[in-house]
């Protein structure tokens, strides 16, 4: 579980950015602050793996802030979110090993996508004692071009054909809202239920499809599978 903390003086943005950060997988929240001292002291004491921090606060900005993180030589990840598109602003932060830059008001989307990059930079520096070409490359790679990597990889090692699994969203895709049953997909892609029954629950399990109960006029119900709105073309 990665530990973050928020560096926000608004309580409604503070609210609204834990909710985010909490929806994703494997990030908790531990605390909020509304001043850079106060989270630096809290640092101290017990470290985090991300801070989300705005740029503008009392007492101590987010500019001296991250400097005071880098004088002492607190490691910890940050991503700042901020209101402020002021191009010397940005060059100024990004000396300091942020991860990401998010201005207000983003979506939850590119907010996702960063948490993403920080999980990405995260798994690799600590998967490594020393990095080759490939793995510094992957630190700077688009996060959504990681993730496609790993997604493939895992088809590979669940003994899953990527281009079968493909083909099946191909034919969700071309199918009516109601969606298809496996036993409907397993004709169409010539393969036997029991493996299109493998590829659905993968697909189920990294959100590509959703699937629903239709009471039909048989005598038991029907489990039918198709693309969520946001996922056909």
């Amino acid at each position: 579980m990665y530990r973050v903390i928020i560096v926000e003086d608004d309580p409604d943005i503070a609210r609204s950015t834990k909710r985010s950060v909490e929806k994703e997988a494997d990030f908790q929240v531990t605390a909020i602050f509304s001043n850079g001292q106060e989270a630096l002291n809290y640092i101290w004491l017990d470290p985090v793996d991300l801070i989300v921090l705005d740029l503008f606060m009392p007492q101590m900005n987010g500019k001296e802030f991250l400097y005071r993180l880098r004088k002492e030589d607190l490691r910890t990840e940050v991503i700042v979110v901020t209101g402020d598109n002021d191009a010397g602003n940005i060059r100024d932060a990004l000396p300091f090993g942020i991860v990401d830059y998010l201005l207000k008001p983003f979506t939850a989307a590119r907010f996702s996508e960063a948490l993403e990059r920080f999980v990405q930079r995260h798994q690799i520096i600590n998967a490594m004692g020393g990095l080759d070409q490939s793995g510094i490359d992957a630190m700077f790679s688009d996060p959504a071009q990681h993730s496609e990597a790993s997604r493939l990889a895992r088809l590979e090692e669940r003994g899953l054909d990527p281009a079968a699994y493909q083909a099946i969203l191909d034919f969700m895709d071309a199918a009516p809202d109601t969606g298809l049953t496996a036993e409907e997909l397993a004709k169409a892609g010539g393969l036997s239920k029991v493996a299109v029954r493998r590829y659905l629950n993968e697909m189920l399990e990294a959100k590509h499809i959703v699937s629903g109960v239709e009471m039909g006029g048989g005598p038991r119900p029907v489990m039918r599978y198709r693309r969520p709105e946001e996922g056909r073309p």
